[in-house]
């Protein structure tokens, strides 16, 4: 037998065999196709839904109907037009501070600033061509997670803790598709080392990179009681000081302010009665 009598008679021995792979291969490529692409890290998780009711008992309304978002519309403005006013794109230098990371923090506790971070990310979640990230960075009170009800989710604190976590892995969605939120994560008895650390600021300036067109809001800890809030300013584009009106003391905001360097600082008047308003519904944001 030639040389190509044994090619052709090994191939028809084959054939059988070869059909039985090109119908595999066929199939498998057809699974291909027909599976659906593998979907965003971000509408992967889980979704949270506003307890509006609750909400409302605290000042805090979603729907954007009342004096309080009024003035939340006015406060947002400027802090918009500051991130955004050169064009679409935020990119900054590597080591530098990001227009479009703002730190909600106060002198002191009992404020306001968590009233005035969420507030604020609802008011922002309103625009129809802007989305939002608020951060729970106060993880030794953790207002807006327990207001949100995700206070047991993974969140802020994982993250830091454990350098293979994604920070798609611990951005929860909620039911405002404009709005995600990041919780304050499970306790850690060194949560103020954590939050000072350098892979704080890695993690801060990797959402603002990754999420060029976002609003990234952090509600941090009072910069008079801990240290962590003057850590983080370092890498934000802008901080609001919310300031309890009548109460807080001139030296403490003083102080507040000083700590934030060459950061821009803006102040927040809350619980103040406006004399061109006949009505009063226990807090007023001003804008400086």
């Amino acid at each position: 037998m030639s040389i190509v009598e044994k090619a052709v008679d090994k191939h028809r021995r084959l054939e059988p065999q070869l059909r039985e792979q090109k119908r595999a291969r066929q199939q498998s490529d057809d699974a291909k196709v027909m599976a659906p692409a593998l979907p965003n890290r971000d509408a992967d998780s889980a979704e949270v839904v506003l307890d509006l009711e609750l909400l409302a008992r605290e000042g805090i309304n979603p729907d954007g109907a009342n004096s309080i978002s009024e003035e939340f519309r006015r406060l947002k403005r400027p802090l918009l037009d500051a991130v955004f006013r050169d064009e679409e794109s935020v990119e900054q230098a590597s080591d530098g501070p990001r227009r479009n990371l703002l730190l909600i923090s106060s002198a002191l506790s009992g404020e306001g600033k968590t009233f005035t971070a969420l507030n604020l990310a609802l008011s922002i979640a309103h625009e129809r061509d802007r989305t939002v990230v608020l951060i729970d960075a106060d993880v030794a009170k953790p207002h807006v997670s327990r207001l949100l009800g995700i206070e047991e989710r993974p969140g802020l604190l994982d993250l830091l803790k454990d350098d293979t976590l994604d920070v798609s892995e611990v951005l929860l969605q909620t039911d405002i598709d404009s709005l995600k939120v990041i919780p304050a994560g499970q306790r850690d008895e060194f949560a103020t080392e954590l939050l000072a650390s350098k892979r704080m600021i890695s993690i801060a300036r990797e959402l603002a990179d990754r999420y060029p067109d976002r609003i990234i809001l952090f509600d941090s800890p009072p910069l008079l009681q801990t240290a962590e809030a003057q850590v983080l300013a370092g890498v934000m584009g802008q901080v609001l000081v919310v300031v309890h009106a009548g109460q807080t003391p001139q030296a403490a905001v003083s102080a507040a302010t000083e700590l934030l360097g060459e950061t821009p600082a803006q102040l927040v008047l809350n619980k103040s009665r406006s004399s061109t308003r006949t009505d009063y519904n226990g807090y007023y944001g001003s804008y400086y």
